[in-house]
């Protein structure tokens, strides 16, 4: 069975921006916050959202409650007056409203005081539209064929405008019968029909055409969902599907390929879980029996310290020095020991990764064992082979045991120094870590061979910008995946200053840049490097690829490919160290 999962399902920009500065308020907010209204159409975040204290405000309450309040706007917007009503109680008001719904507000205010007649073609009912209404001075709605009757016959000027989730055909056949009613009337035409309401309706139809089945994800409420489950079960069977368990109602097992769309306020997380809970009750059991030893390799990171310690072999070979099996075990050790103590002190994979906290919490004593069995051999093995690589391995320990700690929700260390200094470093976990393992593994190795920088820096610098890059290029990647869910939690990452999309092209550009430092400088004469060292351009520029390659939807939402992809520059670095020139 093969799940096409469309590549613009899930959160729009303005959903985005307001759920994600609803919970940046939630966690800085120590005044009640409430928001007037649903902020989105998506059940799961808006129990989220509840479970930390936001409160929505209903119109049939007293507006009495929102006294000396935050009070957030959501993305659908409101009107002047409804501000006024909230601004009359409110100790603050946060404005969310999304910058397609702001631009119409402003076309209709602009236009209504122009003398034209507005006419909105949406739902009457929407949130949207009625804040939209309250714009206008004389104003219409259009809906259904009947609403067209409505409008008065004069040949006053006029401004068509839509709602930014409405269907574009929808949306064509009102103007056309508008244009036909007032065929001597000033008639100004504005399709506000969201860019990513466009994207959305035209890649359902792709993804219908080439699909036996379609799911549609999203609330039962969201307009936008509703009208991509119309155009897909116009083409192929479709199902809408508002929680995962919907899934238990649906038989899918005569379809071989499902496509997968979301509406603009369903979460990456119900997008991903969905598609996982169809791969996993359609498997063949030999798939099944794969996926859980793999999950085992994946979450226990398994995978990937086996992938630190051939990296390890790869580091000695750039430096031309007999390999040193013991320090590759200690790195190794490391990652593994580290990685699973942030597995259960990061409270954000409730959220970003529920089957992998589900399965933490199942195998709990095995992996707390398998953590403290794997510190205290690295400490061993670092005891035995050097006192400076103790002292390295301490260090470096610190480092991830003081992030870790800091990173817990409401942390008991809350009041220490130390803790408050690590959560500055919060931010920057992608290079905390990577300069962790670089303090380790190349830290131990100068101290192994203690000339080995004077005889030639260069390669000594190329091996850290090595171990730093595949190290920075892994963690900025999974916080790109969960980005969405982290800053929902509260985390903050690398993700909170730069957006997504750009970190994504940083990670991929920075490989081709050290590329091109070394090729610039083996031209020039500059840098010192043999020409058997040349094969590490190979895993370099593959380091590369996969930063642009993994950001596709498809590899995103998938756990196997994803984890599998991100852990593979190791194993092509040491597939390139026993490569003999």
């Amino acid at each position: 069975m093969n799940v096409d999962i469309g590549k613009f399902a899930g959160f729009c920009d303005g959903v985005k921006y307001a759920v994600e500065n609803t919970f940046s308020q939630a966690a800085k907010n120590d005044s009640e916050i409430y928001i007037d209204g649903h902020l989105i159409h998506n059940p799961q975040t808006l129990n989220m959202l509840e479970n930390i204290g936001v409160k929505t405000y209903e119109d049939d309450e007293d507006m009495s409650v929102l006294d000396n309040k935050t009070v957030i706007v959501r993305a659908h917007g409101i009107s002047p007056k409804r501000r006024d009503a909230l601004s009359s109680h409110a100790k603050k008001i946060v404005n969310l409203t999304c910058k397609y719904v702001a631009k119409i507000q402003g076309l209709v205010k602009k236009h209504s005081s122009l003398g034209y007649r507005i006419i909105v073609i949406g739902n009457p009912m929407h949130p949207e539209i009625i804040g939209v209404c309250g714009y206008a001075d004389d104003v219409y709605v259009v809906y259904k064929d009947e609403d067209l009757n409505e409008l008065p016959d004069d040949s006053k000027k006029t401004l068509i405008v839509a709602q930014t989730t409405l269907q574009k055909s929808v949306f064509d056949k009102f103007v056309n019968q508008i244009k036909d009613k007032y065929k001597d009337t000033e008639i100004i035409i504005k399709n506000t029909i969201c860019i990513a309401t466009e994207q959305r309706q035209n890649e359902i139809l792709d993804i219908a055409k080439r699909n036996d089945v379609v799911l549609v994800i999203g609330g039962s409420e969201s307009s936008n969902t509703r009208n991509l489950y119309n155009i897909a079960s116009a083409i192929k069977p479709a199902f809408y599907v508002e929680y995962k368990e919907d899934l238990e109602n649906i038989d899918l097992s005569n379809y071989k390929n499902i496509g997968i769309m979301a509406g603009a306020s369903t979460p990456d997380w119900l997008i991903e879980d969905v598609a996982q809970t169809i791969k996993d009750k359609y498997a063949s059991n030999i798939t099944r029996i794969f996926s859980k030893i793999f999950d085992f390799l994946n979450y226990g990171y398994i995978f990937f310290s086996v992938g630190a310690f051939l990296m390890s072999y790869a580091i000695y070979d750039i430096l031309s020095q007999p390999f040193q099996y013991k320090i590759g075990i200690i790195t190794a050790l490391y990652y593994l020991y580290m990685s699973l103590g942030n597995g259960y002190s990061n409270y954000t994979i409730r959220i970003s990764d529920y089957r992998r906290y589900l399965f933490y919490q199942t195998n709990k004593i095995f992996f707390i064992s398998l953590m403290v069995v794997s510190a205290l051999l690295m400490f061993y093995f670092a005891y035995k082979v050097d006192i400076g690589i103790l002292m390295l391995s301490i260090l470096s320990s610190l480092l991830g045991v003081g992030y870790n700690i800091s990173f817990e929700n409401k942390s008991r260390f809350e009041s220490s120094f130390f803790f408050r200094l690590f959560k500055k470093l919060i931010p920057f976990k992608a290079i905390v870590i990577s300069v962790a393992v670089v303090v380790l593994l190349n830290g131990s190795i100068f101290i192994m061979h203690r000339d080995i920088f004077s005889r030639n820096p260069f390669l000594y610098l190329f091996s850290t910008s090595i171990v730093f890059l595949f190290m920075f290029i892994r963690q900025a990647l999974i916080e790109i995946k969960f980005s969405q869910s982290d800053k929902i939690a509260g985390a903050v990452t690398l993700t909170t200053y730069i957006d997504s999309h750009k970190l994504a092209i940083i990670t991929g550009i920075i490989p081709i840049i050290l590329a091109l430092f070394m090729v610039v400088g083996i031209i020039i004469d500059k840098f010192y490097l043999e020409i058997d060292k040349l094969k590490y351009f190979v895993p370099i520029i593959y380091s590369s690829i996969i930063s642009f390659v993994v950001m596709k939807k498809k590899i995103i939402t998938s756990r196997h490919l994803f984890s599998i992809l991100i852990d593979s520059p190791l194993y092509v670095l040491f597939l390139a160290a026993l490569i003999n020139i």
